[in-house]
């Protein structure tokens, strides 16, 4: 059993992928047959969540990923938080069926920005 989003495996039994939400599929042949395109990659957790609020509201199915991009040491950190903005630390990634793609894109509202979305220093 293979889940068509995000390619894991499941053992006989299961049949809906535990992150995904969605019915498994029976070979990996299958699930490598369905296509999955990246919506969204971006370091705004707040855009993020927004984007994933609005693939909930439109019941589109989707993976999302968290991602540490970077560990900056403890005293280094200090530094930079004390004098300087930091860079982001964590890449966020969304994808979703490619037959899904044009009903996420309208899903999410063009007139956001990153900035309407609010900053996470707030």
């Amino acid at each position: 059993m293979f889940c068509p989003l995000c390619k894991a495996e499941y053992r006989q039994g299961f049949s809906t992928c535990s992150d995904c939400h969605i019915p498994l599929v029976s070979t990996q042949e299958e699930a490598a047959a369905v296509e999955v395109d990246r919506l969204w990659t971006g370091d705004n957790r707040k855009k993020f969540e927004g984007i994933l609020d609005a693939l909930l509201d439109a019941g589109i199915p989707f993976r999302s990923r968290e991602t540490l991009k970077s560990q900056p040491w403890p005293w280094i950190s200090i530094f930079l938080f004390r004098f300087m903005k930091p860079r982001p630390t964590f890449e966020y990634r969304i994808d979703v069926f490619h037959k899904d793609r044009d009903r996420a894109d309208d899903a999410i509202p063009k007139s956001k920005s990153e900035d309407d979305f609010g900053d996470e220093d707030d």
